[in-house]
């Protein structure tokens, strides 16, 4: 598997996929997504000009599987000590490579940058609905480590 680094150049080949994840939350929630759109290009150039934005494309034979959108976040912690995480905003592999390893190659490769850039965690959402996602991220030894809760009006 060979991976590069999103730029601005990215769009067409990423915004079709994007499109497929945002058509898999609508169906989801169709409380908070009404009806998916293509990401636009100046939206995909401002989300990747966010601070500490990491996006990867994952591509087998030269043909895209997967993406990442992530970023670096700095907090204070606890101990008042100054820490970093990988946020992982969005990690998709496309349907018809899933279950072939690509989804842990690029989790993969999200750990060997998080570790170069002295994140001491890696965090994410996930949707409670999402099986399929739950058990991915289990399998790769990832905890729970807060719930949110909703209370839709």
């Amino acid at each position: 598997m060979e991976f590069k680094f999103i730029d601005k150049t990215f769009y067409d080949e990423i915004a079709p996929i994007s499109l497929e994840l945002a058509i898999l939350h609508a169906k989801s929630r169709t409380d908070l997504f009404f009806e998916p759109v293509l990401m636009t290009k100046k939206d995909f150039r401002e989300r990747i000009k966010i601070k500490g934005f990491v996006g990867i494309a994952a591509y087998e034979n030269d043909v895209l599987v997967g993406y990442c959108f992530c970023r670096i976040k700095s907090f204070k912690s606890q101990e008042n000590a100054n820490s970093k995480s990988l946020w992982i905003d969005e990690l998709f592999v496309c349907p018809e490579y899933r279950r072939s390893g690509y989804g842990t190659e690029i989790f993969t490769k999200l750990k060997e940058i998080a570790k170069e850039n002295d994140c001491f965690i890696i965090e994410f959402d996930v949707w409670q609905l999402n099986d399929t996602a739950q058990s991915f991220y289990d399998s790769l030894g990832c905890k729970t480590q807060k719930v949110t809760k909703e209370l839709i009006l």
